[in-house]
């Protein structure tokens, strides 16, 4: 298990380059990078800490971070301090939380936006690390440092313009960020999280802040920051990893537990504890969907047990497929010919892959089932485009669907087209019948009787009588075969001799 997160990362390599964030004005002069930001260690953090106190006067850090995103991308400021009896509850009570306004409906502040917010979230949030960023919300969308994995998220609505982020970003920090105590502002990677004001309580003295200038084109160390989040130990146990089915959940059980102690877990999904789940790591299932996840840690010692709990995730969400891919048709596409649609590889694997087989984009009645890849295309689709929905199904995962290309079903051709026989003597006066075999599939058949070459008028019946003028004359018989949906057919009889009666 993984201590604090700045100790971990402090062995990953380190790749020497600089931010590629826009560069600074024409002329102006970016002072060499402090020795501390030599490091590769990155801010430890120690994920979601909401306000406990009420103290809404703007904190420097998160002051500093406003005016850099408006003097860079412009826009304004809708506020950092909130009155401590409004709302619920807020980081802007604690003056650790800003509004930089930019409205969505212009196409030049979502550019400016998305800019901004790419700087912050690249190499897995390496800026907000170094900004003590907690989570960002914008048109209705959220993304959190301590939920990498899960990207920006959308949100439920909350009823307006405003409550919905559309007309302003929300960033809210951590204590380390607000009191401009990260390494962006210091140059120290922080170690030890503050959760608090520095230099009061307790906390460590405040560290001394590096002159800025404000532009982003600040050199420094670039450090590959891991894909998922671990919280720094605390007071109280913490919980790294996303709460998504699939995912795994480690438990970092904090700087209270004695030297030398027995630690145990209990993970819990809502109220009640997870059978079973008693290691340090949990991988969260389809069973905890919708509920929220904590883990209980005992530490035992010589003189009894100690036990503290963390604070909830968020409610556990269902898994997404990584790839869902587009099906595929095998062999001919044909009135009366079976068409077989390849699901591809999808990952995770389904418990259920379902087709839906479509007529020019609709459902075709009785052609849908589970497992149902094959099917026989009829006359009602010939001409039509055809097409197959493959959904996967799996539990704790959301719904996914794919559809292949779609394809105009060409008409059928006759499986068996034999040629007819003739039957009879072939004789002036005599009768001649035409046996036209077994056509499949069944067909419409018509007949037309020929004599040295040239079709006989009237003689479109299955039996032909000779006349008396085709004494020493070739006949035959040609059967034209038709039927809804396929290619008509015409095949010929060998041609016999009529003798002389």
């Amino acid at each position: 298990m993984r201590g604090r997160l700045a100790s971990t990362v402090a062995t990953i390599v380190a790749v020497a380059l600089l931010w590629a964030a826009p560069a600074p004005a024409t002329g102006a002069k970016t002072p060499p990078p402090p020795a501390s930001l030599a490091s590769d260690t990155i801010d430890a953090h120690l994920g979601y800490m909401p306000q406990r106190t009420c103290s809404p006067s703007a904190k420097p850090g998160t002051t500093a971070l406003l005016k850099l995103l408006i003097a860079t991308w412009g826009g304004s400021s809708s506020g950092i301090s909130r009155s401590c009896g409004v709302g619920t509850t807020s980081e802007h009570k604690e003056g650790r939380a800003l509004d930089w306004r930019r409205d969505v409906k212009y196409a030049s502040h979502r550019k400016s936006v998305d800019r901004a917010l790419a700087w912050l979230t690249a190499n897995n949030g390496e800026v907000a690390y170094r900004l003590g960023v907690m989570y960002i919300i914008w048109n209705q969308r959220i993304w959190s440092l301590y939920y990498p994995e899960l990207g920006w998220r959308k949100m439920p609505s909350r009823g307006s313009y405003t409550a919905n982020h559309k007309n302003h970003v929300h960033i809210s920090l951590s204590w380390d960020g607000a009191m401009k105590q990260t390494s962006w502002w210091t140059g120290v990677p922080v170690t030890e999280p503050l959760n608090s004001k520095c230099g009061v309580g307790g906390a460590h003295a405040c560290l001394p802040t590096i002159a800025r200038n404000g532009k982003l084109a600040w050199p420094y160390q670039h450090t590959d920051v891991p894909a998922s989040f671990l919280p720094a130990p605390w007071t109280v146990p913490g919980i790294g990893g996303s709460p998504q089915v699939g995912r795994t959940l480690t438990a970092v059980a904090g700087t209270w537990v004695p030297d030398g102690a027995d630690v145990g877990y209990q993970w819990i999904a809502g109220s009640a504890n997870i059978p079973g789940a008693t290691a340090a790591t949990f991988e969260v299932t389809a069973a905890q969907v919708g509920k929220p996840i904590r883990v209980r840690v005992t530490a035992t010692t010589a003189s009894g047990p100690a036990v503290r709990v963390s604070a909830v995730t968020n409610d556990v969400v269902k898994a997404r497929f990584t790839t869902v891919p587009k099906p595929t048709f095998t062999g001919p596409v044909a009135t009366g010919q079976p068409v077989t649609v390849e699901p591809g590889e999808w990952a995770a694997v389904p418990d259920t892959l379902t087709v839906t087989w479509k007529r020019n984009g609709k459902a075709i009645k009785g052609a849908s089932g589970v497992g149902l890849t094959s099917y026989t295309p009829t006359s009602a689709d010939t001409g039509k485009k055809l097409t197959a929905t493959v959904t996967g199904r799996r539990a704790g995962f959301y719904t996914a669907s794919a559809a292949s290309a779609s394809v105009k079903v060409a008409r059928g051709t006759f499986a068996t087209a034999p040629a007819p026989t003739i039957a009879g003597d072939a004789v002036v006066g005599g009768t001649l019948a035409a046996d036209p075999g077994t056509w499949q599939p069944t067909a419409t058949l018509r007949y037309q009787w020929y004599a040295a070459g040239r079709a006989v008028k009237g003689a479109t019946k299955p039996a032909f009588t000779v006349p008396a003028s085709l004494s020493g004359v070739d006949v035959l018989v040609q059967v034209t075969a038709t039927r809804s949906g396929y290619t008509s057919t015409k095949v010929s009889s060998e041609p016999v001799t009529i003798a002389a009666g």
